[in-house]
């Protein structure tokens, strides 16, 4: 029996079967296993990086949804969230009622083991080969919408400036972005996908004067965040290139920050508030004991379209 089916049966004893965790109970009665009873009304959320303005209204919905249910939300920065050294706080610790995610983590390994200690749920990313329970958005249809406008519009030239591919929401974004292009019957060029370590604004300009210099440049660029987006307008502004005349520019989220630039950002709407809200009142759930009308819960994007398109 594996650690992640010990840990569903301990902390999620509604996701296996009642003779499956009848074994794991007998297994812990056999070993004298005590599991620790935690009571506190304090939780945990992980960021990668707090400078996204995307995790803005994502903690607000998560703070919101804390309050309102008797629960206190710390935050906490995790630097290298591929490092599995980065999660030894946790094994360390028994503060914590339970934990909310907003990046994958290194490997199952790592995952099982905190499951063991708390209560999980991912918030805007999850692994696909796990069941932990999460809020998300359908990136891949999110992305894949974004780029079939951006054809609507008459660009077929159209490059990617994207995250590592890491990163679940990379992955599927790119993949869309490939399949909306092939299903056009527009090639992709290799040289127009760049990936950016970090939502950084200064290396993702980097990325975007680089492109938008070059003798074959693209006459669109969808971006997976809208601070890549501002660069990629900044960078075209440096070029003397216009936008969205010479160059149509696509965003992601729909932060504040798309209304602050000249022209404003068209993007991908996704409900920042309601990913934060209903991850940690599905964790809460969890918690109290709740059955949960869907372990993997999808939320609805749409296309904002301003002036950079």
């Amino acid at each position: 029996m594996s650690t992640a089916t010990a840990s569903r049966a301990i902390n999620q004893p509604g996701s296996v079967k009642p003779e499956t965790r009848n074994r794991v109970l007998q297994t812990m009665k056999e070993l004298n296993y005590q599991v620790k009873q935690n009571s506190s009304k304090l939780l945990l959320a992980t960021f990668p990086d707090f400078t996204n303005p995307f995790n803005g209204s994502c903690i607000k919905g998560m703070q919101g949804a804390a309050r309102k249910r008797g629960y206190q939300l710390l935050l906490q920065q995790i630097e290298e969230p591929k490092n599995p050294r980065s999660y030894d706080f946790l094994m360390n610790s028994s503060m914590f009622r339970g934990i909310i995610f907003t990046h994958t983590l290194p490997d199952q390994e790592t995952m099982d083991a905190i499951k063991m200690r708390y209560s999980v749920v991912m918030c805007s990313q999850y692994n696909v080969s796990d069941d932990t329970p999460c809020v998300i958005i359908d990136d891949y249809a999110a992305a894949k919408s974004a780029i079939s406008y951006l054809l609507s519009i008459g660009r077929t030239q159209i490059a990617m400036i994207n995250a590592k591919l890491h990163h679940s929401y990379a992955q599927l974004r790119e993949r869309a972005y490939m399949d909306a292009l092939e299903e056009a019957g527009v090639s992709a060029r290799p040289g127009w996908i760049a990936h950016i370590a970090s939502i950084d604004y200064e290396m993702a300009y980097s990325a975007a004067i680089n492109m938008l210099s070059a003798s074959d440049r693209p006459d669109a660029v969808f971006c997976v965040s809208d601070v890549y987006a501002s660069a990629a307008i900044k960078a075209a502004g440096r070029l003397g290139l216009s936008v969205p005349g010479d160059i149509a520019v696509m965003g992601f989220d729909n932060v504040s920050l798309c209304n602050m630039t000249v022209p404003a950002i068209s993007t991908v709407n996704q409900p920042m508030h309601q990913l934060g809200w209903q991850s940690c009142n599905l964790l809460i759930d969890q918690l109290e004991g709740i059955p949960a009308v869907s372990r993997k819960i999808v939320l609805n994007t749409d296309i904002v379209v301003r002036s950079s398109t």
